[in-house]
């Protein structure tokens, strides 16, 4: 089971939904890098943007830096983040131990390990995002000393294009609309990474689209991912595509981006920016067809429990952890990070 990212920054992710705690080990960061506890602590709270149409869970998240950081300054060795999960109520999970749920990772997983924790999803569960989170706030805090900033929207839930605040109440009433009568939806969300130096990346296996995308999708319920024009790309002629070059103060530059900031796998300068389609959440409450292993019978399964009946929002915040980290891991590879120097004077956050 693969659970590390990451060539140059990495990150090994552990724990289970409904275990003790999850948690993060990341390997690689720089020595001299200020990481406040407030930091982490702000990313961990965004876990939870709506929570009209999020889980009935609410963890609070609270987090130990366990190594790699003396007086809020990095020191180089492998920073380890524990978050203890302390909301957990595992009762609705008892079907699920031989009715595997349709849309989820149960079927697959059992199929292929045998040996299982089916409570709250394990580790195919959103909950293991929280690492994510954690570890997304020091490639966001390493990506600071360059410039990069990265930002997230919904711009689509329930089939609902979102574009203007009355939209946008219009989507999230529909999803709970549809969310009372027991059922879920999905929704569209676009990453945007701005001030991105050019070349990052590098052609053929490593391009830096190939990474974006397996970072996005390994976020669970993200299936289809677009990079600028994506899809669309298709249907246009090659000089309607085609983003032509010119020059502003002497540095070459293209004058437009629907190539969404990568040609020939390395960064332009342009922004770079994702799209994300989520499925809708799999668990919901409306009777589904499924098999009893146990019995080896066909039947139903009716899922009770607290689950978002919209998990779109939520992915969002991890779709910018993920292009922080592979953005930073690039970065570190291709030697534009500065070093960090470290603090001496004693100003360190207590």
């Amino acid at each position: 089971m693969s659970n590390t990212f990451g060539r140059f920054l990495k990150i090994t992710t552990w724990g289970e939904s409904h275990g003790e705690a999850l948690g993060v080990v990341i390997d690689g960061c720089p020595a001299g890098l200020h990481l406040p506890h407030s930091l982490i602590e702000n990313e961990l709270l965004r876990d939870i943007p709506e929570l009209t149409v999020s889980t009935g869970r609410h963890e609070p998240n609270d987090f130990k830096i366990m190594s790699g950081v003396y007086n809020n300054y990095t020191i180089g060795t492998p920073i380890s983040i524990v978050i203890f999960n302390n909301d957990v109520d595992s009762s609705s999970y008892d079907p699920v131990m031989t009715r595997p749920r349709p849309g989820h990772g149960d079927l697959t997983w059992k199929l292929k390990y045998e040996m299982v924790d089916p409570r709250g999803g394990s580790r195919s569960s959103g909950r293991e995002c929280i690492a994510r989170l954690a570890a997304g706030a020091v490639a966001r805090a390493l990506l600071k000393t360059i410039g990069v900033k990265i930002s997230s929207t919904v711009t689509e839930l329930a089939g609902i294009g979102i574009n203007s605040k009355e939209t946008r109440k219009e989507a999230f009433e529909k999803v709970k609309e549809l969310g009372r009568k027991g059922d879920s939806t999905g929704g569209k969300l676009k990453i945007i990474a701005d001030n991105v130096p050019t070349g990052l990346g590098s052609p053929v296996f490593n391009k830096l689209q190939a990474q974006i995308g397996q970072a996005m999708l390994s976020i669970g319920g993200v299936k289809a991912i677009d990079i600028g024009l994506g899809h669309l790309i298709a249907t246009k002629t090659g000089s309607a595509a085609n983003d032509f070059i010119g020059y502003r103060g002497g540095t070459p530059i293209l004058l437009s981006n629907n190539c969404g900031g990568i040609l020939g796998g390395i960064s332009t300068g342009n922004e770079i920016n994702v799209s994300l389609s989520v499925k809708p959440t799999p668990t919901h409450r409306l009777k589904q067809k499924t098999i009893d292993l146990s019995t080896g019978k066909a039947c139903e399964i009716q899922c009770s429990g607290r689950h978002d009946i919209n998990f779109a929002p939520r992915v969002a915040i991890v779709g910018e952890a993920m292009l922080a980290l592979v953005l930073a891991d690039e970065s570190i590879g291709c030697h534009f990070l500065p070093a960090v120097k470290m603090n001496t004077s004693g100003d360190g956050e207590k």
